[in-house]
């Protein structure tokens, strides 16, 4: 992309150089300007990127973030596991000898209850005239 130089430098260059000349120097100048102008874009170019790079995390760094952080998780998710287990085991093993307490104390209860039909069976049966004359008569009393 040519350079535009004001009219009176150009006619500065003529007067020194010639026409031909002051073409040659021109072009010289823009074939300059424009290598430093793709040199300072390249150069910044790669600073900017370099600075990118440095402030954002690229794949593998995220990637290897994420791995640690899921075996961390695991980690605590084993031992939290392992912790629940222990308790549930704990639990179970208490609710069997509760149940078992209750078991001995529900076969004492049906004891006790059976006992006490028998009892009141007998004492309604004793109690009925019909069945005392029964008794009178097979006791010969």
């Amino acid at each position: 992309m040519p350079v535009a130089l004001p009219v009176d430098v150009y006619e500065v260059l003529e007067m020194g150089f010639g026409k031909e000349g002051a073409k040659k120097v021109i072009k010289a100048l823009e074939a300059t300007i424009s290598d430093a102008i793709d040199y300072r874009w390249a150069t910044t170019k790669e600073e900017i990127l370099n600075a990118m790079r440095r402030e954002f995390v690229t794949r593998d760094v995220f990637e290897e973030r994420i791995n640690a952080l899921r075996v961390e998780l695991l980690g605590k998710t084993e031992k939290d596991k392992s912790e629940l287990l222990g308790k549930i085991e704990a639990l179970y093993e208490k609710t069997e000898k509760d149940k078992a307490e209750l078991e001995g104390k529900i076969a004492k209860i049906d004891q006790k209850l059976n006992f006490m039909i028998i009892l009141m069976f007998i004492a309604l049966t004793l109690m009925n005239p019909v069945v005392a004359e029964i008794l009178k008569r097979l006791l010969k009393l």
